[in-house]
């Protein structure tokens, strides 16, 4: 069981500073830590679930995504896969692996595709926890095998936060410890709860993301037209990040 802490200022500015020194391969640096946080709260169905985990692992072996990390100043990053919900539903699915071309993001794609669901996902009640999981991605990157200068939270979910700690206090430590905060909405007409302010808030779910959510160099939301168009627009997410580091 992985442990978990409160993010506070105070520990993202010992994380800033010293993250390298805790890794157990500091002297190893890398362009970008990467934290891929899925939505898999109970408004993704089966279905919607299997979409958005295939879309990630086809997006990180795209050839345009692999020359992207390969034209970074290292020419690699670290990158973790991880599922979440509510407060107490966070599940790697894929730990750090670091991506340097085609053969170590082919292997990171399998681990993706072949990971087991959480075992907390047939449970009825799983809340979108949006807080949560910005930090359980902040307490990741005090563990990433590389050390990196730009932490990138690449976040996905098809509703507003509604449960857990303060959504604007978590968001705003984590952009204070120098974290970046990018998200995909998702327009999920298929879901019951689409005509709720839960999927539909007011002024729509990408500008929630844009004003709420979101923060950091270079941050954006990108809008996925449904599952179905998941992991063409992941990808694309991917490409625009990558290609900051240019």
């Amino acid at each position: 069981m992985i442990s978990r802490f409160l993010f506070s200022p105070a520990i993202g500015a010992v994380l800033a500073t010293t993250a390298s020194a805790q890794s157990p391969a500091a002297s190893t640096e890398a362009d970008m830590l990467l934290c891929m946080a899925a939505d898999a709260s109970e408004s993704v169905t089966a279905a919607d679930y299997t979409l958005q985990k295939e879309g990630h692992a086809s997006a990180i072996r795209d050839r345009d995504v692999v020359n992207a990390i390969r034209a970074g100043w290292h020419g690699r990053i670290g990158a973790i896969y991880v599922e979440w919900a509510n407060h107490a539903q966070q599940h790697i699915a894929a730990p750090w692996t670091v991506l340097d071309g085609m053969e170590s993001a082919t292997a990171f794609s399998a681990k993706i595709a072949a990971a087991p669901q959480p075992g907390w996902i047939s449970n009825p009640v799983r809340n979108t926890a949006i807080s949560e999981a910005i930090m359980f991605c902040m307490d990741q990157f005090a563990r990433a095998p590389v050390s990196a200068s730009r932490w990138v939270i690449d976040l996905s979910s098809d509703g507003t936060h509604n449960f857990g700690a303060s959504l604007a206090d978590t968001r705003q430590n984590a952009l204070n410890a120098g974290a970046t905060i990018n998200a995909l909405a998702i327009i999920n007409s298929d879901s019951p709860f689409m005509y709720h302010t839960h999927e539909n808030p007011e002024g729509g779910l990408p500008y929630y993301f844009e004003s709420q959510v979101i923060g950091g160099t270079g941050s954006f939301v990108e809008v996925a037209d449904g599952y179905e168009d998941f992991a063409q627009v992941i990808r694309r997410k991917f490409v625009l990040e990558l290609s900051q580091l240019q």
